[in-house]
């Protein structure tokens, strides 16, 4: 077939030139168009070839993605000390920093002295009056006792001489009221000792508990006040940044530091119109990543409700689809931590 084109091409150049041409011309000419033709069908192939690979390449494009866990303090205040260093890898419940808290040592020390003045009170209320108290109760009421054993005796000596008429009806009247004086004092004085040794009223020390507990609410406060100035890790995860430093003064709600825990690193990335429906949450990915020596398996958490139209980062030239689907994928496997913003390539 080379020949005869070639052939056919030299015919009709001698024919539209009318030049003759002899056998070392006709073979060069015959040379000049046998390389343009193989030049241009080479080309020919090449293109069709790189373009049966564009069209048979399965892959999409994406990047390495996290989700920050910031960590800030529940109150205002200035940093203290900052336990960490960044890239540090931390378990739940680590300690991260810790805010200034010598006012807060101070008020828990206030609240506390009054939490024990309160239960001393109600201790005191719950056991009745002092033993010293009592033991003047019991020495009047003795006093009492013998005061009216008197009275008594002179009662009785009175009515016998009254009966003889050595004593007069008044001398007797006033015998009798001293008598029954004296006996009122005994029990009088016997009230006081049964009431003094009782506790006191139950309203009372209802009323003292109340102030007691209230007393001990105030020292959980300082506590959980003074807790708050410490700041612990909530996940395990590296430690991406310290944003705020030792010294610094920062308000409630301020982030000082950003974690990643490894389970927030996710693969992003741009799925065509044309391809979304072989992707659905729950499905397997494979991923190469930029220096990894082998494929990741990750799979399809979610897919992006909303198309765009255009990816946000475009690492090739080449990739120039619209209306893409964004996705996020994460890895199955353990394996060593994926650096953020790398580029990806995705095979469905």
């Amino acid at each position: 077939m080379k020949l005869d084109i070639n052939y056919m091409c030299l015919k009709w150049t001698v024919i539209e030139t009318g030049c003759e041409f002899n056998d070392k011309e006709s073979a060069a000419y015959m040379d000049i168009f046998s390389h343009t033709f193989l030049f241009s069908v080479a080309i020919a192939s090449v293109t069709l070839l790189s373009a049966c690979e564009e069209s048979n390449r399965d892959y999409l494009q994406g990047y390495v993605e996290g989700e920050f866990v910031y960590v800030s303090a529940e109150s205002a205040g200035r940093i203290g000390t900052i336990f960490v260093k960044r890239g540090q890898q931390i378990s739940a419940g680590d300690k991260l920093a810790a805010l200034d808290d010598d006012i807060q040592q101070k008020q828990h020390e206030i609240v506390n002295k009054t939490l024990n003045s309160e239960i001393s009170l109600l201790n005191n209320l719950e056991k009745g009056a002092r033993q010293a108290e009592l033991d003047i109760l019991i020495a009047q009421i003795s006093q009492a006792k013998q005061d009216a054993k008197i009275a008594k005796s002179k009662l009785t000596k009175y009515e016998k001489l009254r009966e003889k008429g050595y004593v007069s009806d008044f001398e007797l009247e006033q015998a009798q009221a001293d008598n029954h004086l004296k006996q009122q004092r005994i029990a009088e004085l016997s009230s006081q000792l049964k009431n003094k040794q009782q506790p006191s009223r139950s309203d009372e020390i209802a009323a003292q508990k109340a102030k007691m507990e209230a007393s001990r609410l105030q020292v959980e406060k300082s506590q959980l006040e003074m807790r708050r100035r410490q700041i612990f890790s909530p996940v395990a995860a590296e430690v991406y940044d310290i944003i705020h430093h030792d010294g610094e003064v920062v308000s409630a709600g301020t982030p000082i530091l950003s974690l990643l825990p490894p389970e927030s690193v996710k693969i992003r990335f741009f799925v065509p119109h044309a391809k979304l429906a072989r992707v659905s949450v729950g499905s397997l990915v494979r991923v190469k990543v930029d220096g990894a020596p082998s494929l990741i398996d990750a799979k399809v958490q979610f897919i992006s409700p909303k198309a765009e139209y255009a990816p946000p980062v475009i690492f090739s030239s080449s990739q120039k689809e619209r209306l893409v689907f964004m996705v996020e994928a994460t890895t199955l496997q353990p394996q060593e931590p994926i650096r953020l913003g790398l580029p990806v390539e995705v095979m469905l």
